[in-house]
């Protein structure tokens, strides 16, 4: 994901605990913030996402550029933890029939990104098991040519030899 899309997002979760905040203080109800809420934790699973494919990207070699994608990458994070912490605080104290409607939110979450995480986990396996298996065939197959040229190799260096030993019984004495 390019900087600019993190950007958004962040942004996006940004204007979305404000939004929570402004609705809890004035007395709405969590049903009322869904909206917000639902576009913060989408924010977040963006950012999420980025930093996996981060991971999955240097794990399969293909980063452009690491540092500027791992910096963008740690801030948003680190930022949108401080705002998981306001957005959590604002729903379980500022909502006390609700407190619950947190901790489900945050387990089907980290479900779904670990769901996504050994997703892009068995691809990058699944690749590499891939490239293994070309490399394995091809030095399979150098291997091969390799025994046939010493076979082809032996079986010529003996003829000859067969050869020179019939030659020399059948012309060496007339000479």
């Amino acid at each position: 994901m390019d900087p600019i899309t993190v950007g958004a997002a962040f942004a996006i979760a940004k204007a979305a605990v404000a939004g929570v905040k402004e609705a809890i203080a004035l007395g709405h109800e969590i049903q009322d913030c869904y909206k917000d809420i639902s576009a913060f934790f989408t924010a977040q699973g963006e950012i999420q996402a980025a930093v996996v494919q981060q991971e999955h990207d240097q794990k399969l070699g293909k980063q452009k550029d690491a540092t500027a994608e791992a910096l963008d990458a740690m801030f948003a994070s680190r930022q949108m933890y401080r705002m998981e912490v306001e957005l959590r605080e604002a729903l379980i104290y500022g909502s006390g029939n609700e407190s619950g409607l947190y901790e489900e939110m945050c387990q089907r979450r980290d479900a779904i990104i670990q769901a996504r995480r050994k997703a892009l986990e068995d691809e990058a396996y699944e690749i590499r098991q891939r490239q293994y298996a070309i490399k394995r065939k091809k030095e399979q197959r150098i291997q091969n040519i390799q025994e046939w040229l010493a076979v082809v190799v032996g079986v010529s260096i003996s003829s000859f030899i067969m050869y020179a030993v019939w030659w020399m019984f059948k012309h060496g004495g007339d000479e």
